[in-house]
């Protein structure tokens, strides 16, 4: 019987599921393109062939892209009607806080744990095991399923016995990189225009106006032009800035540069850069002229 059963391995579900094998966890592994799978199974992973006996293992990680992946393979599947009573599903995907609310309910009414778990970090820090992890959900479960998630990580981040809030500050947090990926991106604009090389100014800002890994590792992107492979998408970044835009309205709240983000990110993504890294949104604010100018 395996530990564990990771749900998704696709950019972020394959290094996590290298990283649990190496720190010797038996794992199952499913995937919706069956194509994905093989090299897993090379390195020890035992496919799961059928989705309803995904929790043929008593905990499931799941990587998932989005809220209709995760609607469709736990709450409008067979999976939680074969779970056995005592099982726990770890959520690793970005979702809304509302379907977070609807799979904690769907969940325990079959008997089975639902722990949020989404993750900072890319694919680069997913596969050095040092994502950090931002947890919600029953105490209980989240310790039982902790040592899973320190092989795939540098840290946890408890931040709630409530699922949803694991995702409102995953959504939180991804507005904030989108701001940081606009910021440096006008700033880098602007220096240009001034005949001033992009290398120059990310590595003076990044030095001493705005250090951290967010701008460094995005400035050295937009300095290069650098926008493929992506790392997240353009596509999969306005979804998280409109799910944190969403987030907001159902508490009353605007957020004015969410707004503006998700516009950008919609010109970004209608210029054909959709499946190129979110950080494409420095070309197109290199080339937005000002009208009032001319």
């Amino acid at each position: 019987m395996t530990d564990v059963t990771v749900v998704g391995v696709g950019s972020m579900g394959t290094p996590i599921t290298r990283n649990l094998l190496k720190a010797g966890f038996a794992v199952g592994v499913w995937n919706r393109d069956p194509s994905r799978i093989a090299p897993l199974v090379e390195l020890g992973a035992t496919e799961v062939h059928d989705r309803a006996a995904l929790f043929s293992s008593s905990v499931v990680l799941s990587a998932l892209s989005d809220d209709t992946a995760v609607r469709e393979v736990f709450l409008d599947g067979m999976a939680l009607e074969s779970a056995p009573t005592g099982a726990i599903h770890v959520n690793l995907a970005t979702i809304s806080p509302a379907l977070a609310d609807e799979a904690a309910a769907a969940h325990a009414g079959k008997g089975v744990g639902y722990v949020a778990a989404p993750m900072f970090g890319g694919v680069p820090i997913a596969e050095a095991a040092k994502l950090n992890i931002v947890t919600a959900g029953e105490p209980g479960h989240v310790e039982r399923v902790r040592p899973l998630l320190d092989a795939v990580s540098a840290r946890t981040w408890p931040v709630g016995t409530t699922p949803r809030q694991a995702n409102v500050v995953k959504l939180a947090g991804q507005l904030l990189i989108a701001s940081a990926i606009q910021s440096m991106a006008e700033a880098v604009s602007l220096g240009e225009r001034g005949g001033i090389d992009a290398d120059v100014l990310v590595e003076l800002f990044t030095s001493t106006i705005t250090p951290g890994p967010v701008y460094t590792n995005y400035g050295r992107l937009i300095a290069a032009s650098r926008y493929e492979p992506a790392g997240f998408t353009s596509l999969l970044g306005r979804k998280d800035v409109d799910l944190a835009r969403e987030a907001a309205r159902a508490k009353g709240l605007r957020l004015p540069v969410g707004d503006l983000l998700s516009a950008l990110l919609t010109e970004t993504i209608d210029a054909g850069r959709a499946r190129q890294d979110w950080a494409s949104l420095a070309e197109a604010q290199r080339n937005r002229d000002d009208e009032d100018a001319r």
